[in-house]
């Protein structure tokens, strides 16, 4: 349940779905930045030569398309509600987002996990999810001094 919450927080506050019709939207620019930064540490941690670098960050950048497109806000209230003040109607609805939710990103995990195969070692698969949970921890850690 942690690790949900550490992937509906990171997609609800640096996953946003972005317009690629106008580079100039800085939206654009801030998520193309994102993602750069986040290749180019995968690519260090996974240790990647060039060759496989070139075959795995076309994929790369299809998988964190799929996952942007996915709209957090939703589940992401889930954790936020009391759930008391809720009504029966409400509950259920709120549970069956974020069930939703989680099945998304469960066929998104599956659905690219079978195409990294092909360019990456299982262990560097490993390797690429707990890199991508660094870097949310980081993300969060920096976010929270922002706000303070």
């Amino acid at each position: 349940m942690k690790y949900l919450f550490l992937i509906l927080l990171f997609g609800s506050t640096i996953l946003f779905p972005v317009s690629l019709q106008s580079q100039n939207n800085p939206r654009f620019r801030i998520h193309d930045r994102i993602v750069t930064a986040k290749l180019r540490e995968i690519k260090a941690n996974l240790k990647l030569d060039q060759a496989t670098y070139d075959q795995f960050y076309p994929l790369y950048l299809k998988y964190d398309k799929d996952l942007s497109d996915i709209d957090f806000r939703k589940p992401g209230r889930f954790l936020k509600v009391d759930a008391d003040s809720l009504s029966t109607e409400d509950a259920n609805q709120l549970i069956v987002n974020q069930l939703e939710i989680a099945k998304l990103l469960i066929s998104i995990r599956e659905k690219y996990y079978k195409e990294f195969k092909s360019v990456l070692s299982p262990q560097q698969i490993i390797k690429l999810y707990q890199t991508e949970a660094e870097l949310r921890k980081k993300v969060i850690i920096e976010l929270k001094k922002r706000i303070r």
